[in-house]
């Protein structure tokens, strides 16, 4: 699937279906937009289906500049994610809000809808929600992550 155009000046895309059948979107579950080699996460607010298409509203693309920035951009569902895709982001370092290392992403989890990433942090595995609520920046080689009070 791709998102072609933006779609009015509320946020809203227009994503081609190419094939997919649109009974089969569960407005729970997020549909991934890729950027630098990491599945971000986003979150369906409204879905029109239109033939082969689908005017959709994400939660957080609130204007016809921010939907702008993801035309042209391939959309995945959980299901369609190859395993060689995920390990783009396996390997590089999470810093949270503070500037602070956390330590290195080792895996990645996908418990009911809710993304999760596995960490080392300081020789123990711990679990962070990744979400593109809390994806505050991603450079080459890490991603700033807002952690929630107490996960650390």
């Amino acid at each position: 699937m791709q998102i072609t155009k933006s779609y009015g000046v509320s946020g809203e895309v227009v994503i081609s279906l190419n094939g997919n059948d649109p009974r089969e979107f569960d407005l729970e579950e997020p549909l991934f937009i890729y950027f630098d080699e990491l599945a971000v996460p986003f979150f369906i607010e409204k879905i029109d289906i239109k033939g082969n298409r689908m005017i959709v509203k994400f939660e957080d693309i609130d204007s016809y500049d921010d939907a702008e920035e993801i035309v042209g951009r391939n959309v995945f569902t959980e299901d369609e994610e190859s395993d060689d895709e995920i390990p783009g982001f396996i390997g590089m370092t999470v810093i949270d809000q503070k500037g602070i290392q956390i330590g290195e992403i080792t895996d990645f989890h996908n418990f009911n809808g809710n993304t999760c990433i596995s960490v080392d942090y300081h020789g123990k595995e711990i679990l962070l929600p990744f979400n593109e609520e809390l994806i505050l920046e991603v450079t080459d080689d890490a991603i700033i992550l807002s952690i929630p009070e107490g996960l650390l």
